[in-house]
């Protein structure tokens, strides 16, 4: 994977401006990705976290509607952006967890995150408590306060990693069609501290 196309979509991700909703409440938003996620280049791999799970119930990034998601957890949405730079995200929260789903440019679930409340500053806006009957929550089997081993029995050991903390599994995968050959990338970053689980996220687009 070319490192050009790397920094393109992780543009494609992270580069969206903030716009305001009319007359809607101001959901607060998502954590900023790490600058570290740019130390290493994904890896051939199949993604390690591509799905968050509320208790029995398991959204894929990619394939469930953001809005399907969010019908059924009774929350709103808030909306940046518009045409192909479309953001829509929620956040949700439980007693020690904040949890974030996102759709960028797409009206399918891209991008989940979740963090202790320790490393969520004080944040403007409005953030739903999640109903216990969709607790606990993990993208792709890890969670906050989770140990380093305990993040290696689901993920294996990390592609690269940064000086601050943050870990990442990030892969490409090629996906072959009749007509033409596509590239799948994910991006999952842990960071630890005190050798537990602060923040989770993964984040995942396909070339068309």
């Amino acid at each position: 994977m070319k490192k050009q196309a790397f920094f393109a979509n992780i543009c494609v991700l992270s580069a969206l401006l903030p716009i305001s909703v009319a007359g809607a409440a101001s959901i607060t938003e998502p954590l900023p990705y790490p600058q570290s996620l740019l130390a290493g280049q994904p890896i051939a791999a199949e993604p390690v976290a591509a799905t968050i799970s509320f208790d029995n119930t398991t959204v894929a990034l990619e394939k469930d509607a953001i809005r399907s998601v969010t019908r059924m957890l009774k929350v709103p949405l808030q909306r940046e952006g518009t045409g192909d730079f479309t953001r829509d995200w929620t956040c949700l929260k439980t007693r020690d967890q904040y949890i974030w789903l996102i759709a960028s440019a797409s009206p399918m679930v891209t991008e989940v995150q979740m963090a202790d409340k320790a490393a969520v500053p004080a944040a403007r806006g409005v953030c739903y408590k999640l109903s216990d009957n969709f607790a606990p929550v993990s993208i792709g089997g890890v969670k906050p306060g989770m140990s380093r081993e305990e993040v290696r029995k689901h993920l294996g050991n990390p592609a690269y990693s940064g000086e601050d903390g943050w870990f990442f599994w990030s892969t490409a995968k090629t996906i072959e069609e009749y007509s033409n050959s596509r590239v799948q990338m994910n991006w999952t970053g842990i960071q630890l501290k005190d050798n537990r689980v602060s923040r989770i996220f993964s984040s995942q687009v396909t070339n068309p």
